[in-house]
């Protein structure tokens, strides 16, 4: 009589088994031929070819000499290192539910032994100088300012005072500095927005061109076209294909590929906040000029539209080109 309590124990616990969901069927994923991309893609990124065609062969090799490619190599490094991160978690939790298709911790050791290939990421200091950079360059705009006002009203010397007191990076002035700006005349607090962008301007605005070389080399929608596409780095980097290799990686580990980065855009778009910045400027009074402010309103205006129509259409490119992907069948075994 004592036995009859565990069979019935044991007769939960195998209904309890039965029960159990079965695992999902995953599709078998092999990270070989994107680390074998990845590789060829860095080594692009540390001699890249011409990136335009040109009819003159001195011209394409004038053009190749005076690109800057300052960082180029270092954000197709990043990107590899952050899509490797990702991948690596997906495998995670792959292992934890056992929906692994029996090869991936021979991937995760893989994608391990490729990371640590990869150049160590950049000190702090490195990630903190273009704000640094950005702090310097509006203490400069502030001081040459302050030149040009010597006859200002008292309010707006003290608002220029207090703000360049404030990018010292001194924590006890933001409050006040803030506090001054929010109640100031809108004529200060434009100037104030258009010289911090057009310094974060200034500062990224030379790392678009290796930032369209690495969508180039990435093949991201939208990156080759035009003259690109018949340049050397245009046809090496379709053969390569990164893009469409990862995107087919992610696919069948039931991922969504990671969106196009906006650099390009965001810093394009700074001068739309500029010329918006400068319309403020002209609008305000004293001093107003109105048509001086309608025609900075007006290029404003002209550029907006192009830029949300570009980064919704790089946006829908990638949803396509990862829908397509995802729904090619897989290759038979």
């Amino acid at each position: 009589m004592a036995k009859a309590p565990a069979a019935a124990d044991r007769t939960e616990a195998e209904a309890r088994v039965i029960d159990k969901p079965a695992a999902r069927a995953v599709e078998r994923a092999d990270v070989q031929n994107l680390l074998c991309c990845y590789r060829e893609a860095i080594e692009l990124a540390a001699d890249p070819p011409p990136s335009r065609r040109t009819p003159f062969e001195p011209m394409t090799r004038l053009l190749c000499r005076v690109r800057p490619t300052w960082g180029l190599q270092r954000m197709v490094v990043e990107d590899i290192r952050s899509r490797i991160a990702l991948i690596d978690r997906r495998y995670c939790l792959r292992l934890a539910l056992e929906e692994d298709d029996g090869n991936d911790s021979d991937d995760r050791e893989q994608l391990s032994k490729f990371a640590a290939s990869l150049p160590p990421p950049r000190a702090r200091l490195w990630v903190a100088l273009p704000l640094l950079c950005i702090i310097a360059i509006t203490q400069a705009l502030l001081a040459l300012v302050l030149l040009g006002q010597e006859n200002a009203s008292p309010e707006l010397d003290k608002v220029l005072k207090d703000l360049t007191a404030a990018v010292d990076l001194n924590p006890a002035n933001l409050s006040e500095t803030f506090h001054t700006l929010l109640h100031s005349n809108p004529k200060v607090t434009a100037l104030v927005v258009g010289m911090l962008t057009l310094s974060g301007y200034l500062v990224w605005r030379p790392l678009l061109s290796a930032f369209r070389l690495k969508r180039m080399i990435f093949n991201m929608p939208g990156a080759i076209n035009g003259r690109g596409a018949g340049s050397e780095l245009g046809k090496r980097a379709q053969r390569l294909n990164v893009h469409e290799e990862e995107d087919r990686l992610f696919a069948k580990l039931g991922m969504r590929a990671p969106s196009d980065s906006a650099l390009d855009l965001r810093v394009k778009g700074a001068l739309v906040a500029i010329c918006v910045a400068l319309a403020v400027l002209m609008f305000t009074p004293p001093d107003a000029d109105a048509a001086i402010g309608a025609f900075f309103l007006i290029v404003a205006m002209a550029r907006l539209p192009w830029l949300v129509r570009e980064w919704r259409r790089r946006r829908l490119r990638t949803d396509l080109v990862t829908s397509h992907v995802a729904a090619d069948p897989a290759p038979p075994p």
